[in-house]
């Protein structure tokens, strides 16, 4: 287990040199750890293949926003979300009362525009 330990810590000290100074020499790191360095050149060449490799990426604020929601817990307010976890019954019911809102939203419009034309025609006689 001190074995385990002392590599661990030699691994991150070999990374953190080897990613600060990609040219450094590691032989005064080594002598701190009981480690034979034959064992750590064959992990210097993986390390330095591992950062060339490995890049960095950014999530999208989307992802991070919908992330701290899935998380925190964070309720979303707009409706289509607060309809959505209802039961389907009241869903139906929802969805229903909308349609039905929207056709009178319509049928007073059309109603208006209808009167309006009659007042606006001229009276012949």
């Amino acid at each position: 287990m001190a074995h385990e330990m002392e590599m661990q810590d030699l691994l991150a000290a070999v990374t953190d040199a080897l990613l600060a100074t990609p040219d450094q020499n590691i032989d005064m790191i080594v002598g701190r750890y009981a480690v034979p360095r034959a064992e750590v050149d064959s992990l210097v060449g993986v390390i330095r293949r591992l950062h060339l490799t490995l890049v960095g990426a950014q999530p999208s604020q989307r992802f991070v926003r919908r992330l701290k929601n899935d998380l925190v817990g964070t309720p979303r307010h707009h409706v289509v979300s607060r309809i959505r976890y209802l039961p389907p019954r009241v869903q139906i019911a929802a969805g229903i009362a909308l349609v039905a809102g929207f056709m009178l939203l319509t049928r007073r419009r059309m109603l208006d525009e209808v009167r309006r034309e009659k007042q606006e025609a001229p009276v012949l006689q």
